[in-house]
């Protein structure tokens, strides 16, 4: 996900689907950290007996660290240059994943994660900025292929992870192959770096004391963006798991979590582009809270009805909404750098806050013993984004 753009306004020197097929190739590596490790948790606990707390707390922290070293992203990259700051993003990445060919050991997983969030927070923060630079003639395009291919990376890692660790003979082998497209990535974005002139980018650095703070929509927008990132987050870490102690095998629970993480697909390529043309927006917004609700209410209380279209209908929505909030970062702020000092605002605070879910989900899971109590807890938690709705009407910018 997005944080402070680096923007700029050089030409564009390449054709534009080569630009644009090395964004997705980026975009695509942005959640293979995220979304592989709970497709194997399973696995993980049974050969360590690690509490689902601790689990938890393997997604916790790369979120935390998106949301931590996500000020700092503009000033790395004025230093540095993008070029630069792109390349070491995906080389922390890849020695991150790497790392967890060392399988059960405890701080060897937490620091993988932590490279993970590190690289992960570089590239949220400088791929819009990117599109804004090198594809700002087919901005909105962009924009929805870069957000897909995100997504597309979830489903990826959440379908794969299980069947490779059956191929490959073991789940930190599984977990470590995801390094390889940060690899791939890496050598695609030099190859289109390799003739343009070294240049400065042109960065907006970012504040605290510049944020918004006392401005109502930056303040909905961001409890919208936070709140849904508590429930997505939650769901990363907690949904293959929930299905396999429900009787399911590890293999349909993980098709079920790919099936998730893959839906939100296509909410990314077709709700950004209704809400910007819809006189409703707020009523769009107000169906994806709806819909995501009473998707977890029906997996709290059967989960066994129907179980790919539900995650269907939860992913639209869920994903819907997120896809849709992320527009308005641009479209509420007056200007680039409002832009980035919104998106700044909306970021820091929305990982910050929920990087802890998938560790509190977890606790209460260890506490409790039912998944009946924590998915109806998320429902009631989705309900929370409807406060927010009310001030996400057109024309209101922030100030």
């Amino acid at each position: 996900m997005p944080s402070n753009p680096v923007t700029g306004a050089a030409p564009v020197t390449r054709s534009t689907a080569a630009i644009l097929a090395v964004v997705v190739l980026i975009a695509v590596n942005l959640r293979f950290a995220l979304s592989s490790l709970p497709a194997v948790a399973t696995l993980i606990q049974d050969e360590t007996g690690w509490s689902d707390a601790f689990i938890g707390a393997l997604t916790t922290v790369p979120v935390l660290g998106m949301g931590v070293f996500a000020l700092g992203v503009p000033r790395l990259a004025g230093r540095i240059g993008h070029r630069r700051a792109v390349s070491l993003a995906l080389a922390v990445m890849a020695v991150g994943l790497t790392l967890r060919l060392a399988g059960a050991v405890a701080i060897t997983l937490l620091l993988s994660a932590m490279l993970a969030g590190l690289s992960i927070a570089i590239l949220g923060g400088l791929v819009p900025g990117i599109v804004r630079e090198r594809l700002s003639h087919s901005m909105g395009l962009a924009t929805s292929v870069w957000t897909a291919a995100m997504f597309g990376g979830a489903a990826l890692g959440a379908a794969l992870t299980l069947p490779l660790s059956d191929l490959m003979g073991g789940w930190n082998r599984a977990l470590a192959f995801w390094a390889l497209p940060a690899v791939a990535a890496l050598a695609a974005w030099l190859w289109l770096e390799r003739d343009q002139p070294a240049r400065a980018a042109t960065v907006t650095i970012v504040r605290l004391r510049d944020l918004p703070w006392r401005d109502s929509t930056a303040w909905a927008l961001t409890a919208f963006m936070s709140v849904n990132s508590v429930v997505f987050y939650s769901l990363l870490a907690w949904t293959a798991p929930s299905y396999t102690e429900r009787g399911y095998t590890p293999e349909t629970a993980g098709l079920f979590f790919g099936i998730f993480t893959g839906s939100g697909i296509i909410a990314a390529l077709t709700l950004p582009a209704w809400s910007h043309r819809t006189q409703r927006r707020r009523t769009l917004f107000t169906a994806t809270v709806v819909g995501c609700s009473a998707s977890l209410v029906a997996i709290a209380l059967v989960p066994t009805f129907a179980p790919p279209l539900i995650l269907v209908a939860l992913a639209f929505t869920l994903s819907g909404g997120f896809a849709m909030s992320l527009g308005l970062l641009s479209e509420c702020a007056a200007d680039a750098a409002g832009s980035a000092r919104l998106t700044a605002m909306a970021f820091t605070i929305t990982h910050t806050l929920s990087a802890f879910s998938p560790f509190v989900m977890g606790a209460i899971m260890d506490a409790v013993n039912s998944w009946t109590l924590v998915f109806s807890l998320l429902a009631i938690i989705a309900l929370l984004q409807m406060p927010a709705v009310f001030f996400l009407r057109r024309g209101r910018l922030v100030k």
